[in-house]
C-alpha cells in the first residue's frame, strides 16, 4: 500500500509483460469483476481546492477493486447505470432498470447501500494511508533538509567571525544553504499539490457514490 502511496510523489518505472500490458494483470490472478471505467467523475464543489488526478483516481478505483465484494452489489450495480447511460438517457429509468436486474439476482435496495457504505469506508482507509505516506514524505524531504538548514546556519554563522580569513569558505556554505531551501521550497510545493489533489479527488469520488446512494434511496426504496 506504502508503494502504491509513494508512487504519488515519486516517479516509478516498472517493467510488465506482454500479458500484463494487454490485460493489466498479474499473470496468474484470479479473475476480477468487471473494472470501474477509467474516466473520472465530474468534479463537485469542496472546501480542498485542487484538481482531479488521474494517477490518484486509478489507484483508488483499483482499491475498490481490491475489495470488491462477491457477488452482485454496489459496483457491479454502478458498472450497470454506466452501460445503460448511452441507453436509457432519463436518470430514473436507468437506476430501476438496473435494479430490476440485480432483484433477478437477489439483490436489495438495503444489500446495494450496505455494499456502497462498504466502499466510502475503503476510501476512508485509503485517505488514512495517504495521510501516513504524506507525513512520511513531510520527514523524508522537509524535516530532515530544514535540519541541514539549520546546520548550515550556525555553520555560516562561525565562518562569519573569521570573515577575512574564510570568505571562500563562507560562500560555499551559501551556496549549499540555498540549494538546500530550495529543495525544501520544491518537495513543499510537490508535497501540498499532490495533497490537495487527492483530497479533492477523494472527495469527489466519495460524493458520487453519496449521490447514488440518495438516488437509490429516492428511485429504489419505494420499489421492494
Amino acid at each position: 500500500m506504502f508503494k502504491n502511496l509513494k508512487s504519488l510523489f515519486i516517479e516509478e518505472e516498472t517493467p510488465a509483460t506482454a500479458q500484463e500490458a494487454a490485460t493489466g494483470k498479474q499473470p496468474g490472478s484470479p479473475a476480477t469483476p468487471p473494472p470501474l471505467p477509467p474516466a473520472m467523475p465530474p468534479p463537485l464543489p469542496r472546501q480542498v481546492k485542487g484538481d482531479l488526478d488521474q494517477r490518484i483516481f486509478d489507484s483508488l478505483e483499483k482499491a475498490l477493486e481490491e475489495n470488491n465484494q462477491q457477488g452482485f452489489d454496489f459496483l457491479e450495480f454502478k458498472n450497470s447505470l454506466k452501460t445503460l447511460a448511452g441507453i436509457i438517457p432519463d436518470e430514473a429509468t436507468r437506476y430501476k432498470s438496473a435494479y430490476a436486474t440485480a432483484a433477478t439476482m437477489g439483490v436489495t435496495v438495503d444489500r446495494l447501500l450496505e455494499s456502497a457504505a462498504f466502499y466510502q469506508s475503503v476510501l476512508e482507509k485509503e485517505r488514512d494511508n495517504f495521510t501516513r505516506a504524506v507525513n512520511q514524505q513531510v520527514d523524508l524531504n522537509v524535516t530532515a533538509k530544514q535540519k541541514d538548514v539549520e546546520r548550515l546556519q550556525a555553520l555560516i554563522g562561525q565562518k562569519a567571525e573569521q570573515i577575512k580569513r574564510l570568505t571562500e569558505e563562507i560562500a560555499a556554505h551559501q551556496d549549499e544553504l540555498g540549494r538546500a531551501q530550495g529543495i525544501i521550497t520544491e518537495a513543499t510545493s510537490r508535497i501540498e499539490a499532490t495533497r490537495n489533489n487527492f483530497h479533492f479527488t477523494i472527495d469527489t469520488v466519495m460524493g458520487q457514490i453519496q449521490t447514488d446512494a440518495e438516488n437509490i434511496r429516492r428511485y429504489l426504496k419505494q420499489t421492494e
